[in-house]
């Protein structure tokens, strides 16, 4: 019986193994050590709001609100947040957006709802994921620029966008309740 990573680094080195098989079994008994963590039921409000992480930020004087990721793929990360500097009652909202994708860059540079509302788009950064002697995959960081009116306006049906570039599009939702949920917190 196998009962930790060190047990099996220990068979391991008794056995007369290939290097590459060493490298998969190691990975394998690492890997039962994470546990990944359970996804948010992004339509429960209550369960949303308390995954929205706070952090404050004694020296620039701000407090930084992010929402859980509400990608339905695990290689793209989608959440809203929000930043709230000390002294003023404003508070900046953005809708942030990490696609993967295949294939050529998108370049991505324009958004726009499902109600025909054009959202002002941030290029955060751009990554190469990898290569292969089939092509690359590219991460592409963005920004969506809104107002609380705006996330306000839609928290009782949802936002469905769209983001687009020179060599592709991608279609993007955040359900209602993670809206409110969100709005709830970052005031």
């Amino acid at each position: 019986m196998i009962v930790n990573g060190l047990s099996v680094m220990r068979m391991i080195s008794r056995c007369d193994c290939p290097a590459g098989l060493v490298f998969v079994a190691t990975a394998i008994a690492l890997s039962a050590c994470i546990a990944p963590a359970p996804r948010v039921n992004l339509n429960d409000s209550q369960a949303v709001a308390g995954a929205i992480s706070v952090q404050r930020d004694d020296f620039k004087k701000v407090t930084k609100y992010e929402g859980p990721n509400a990608a339905d793929n695990v290689f793209d990360k989608l959440f809203i947040r929000a930043w709230k500097i000390d002294g003023t009652e404003d508070v900046g909202y953005q809708i942030y957006v990490m696609d993967y994708y295949n294939g050529d860059w998108r370049f991505y540079n324009s958004a726009y709802d499902s109600n025909g509302n054009s959202l002002k788009t941030t290029l955060i950064s751009r990554d190469v994921g990898s290569c292969n002697r089939y092509g690359c995959s590219h991460y592409e960081h963005v920004g969506l620029n809104v107002s609380r009116e705006y996330l306000a306006k839609n928290q009782d049906s949802s936002i469905r966008f769209k983001i687009s570039g020179k060599a592709g599009e991608e279609v993007f939702f955040i359900p209602g309740a993670y809206i409110k949920a969100f709005l709830s917190v970052a005031k």
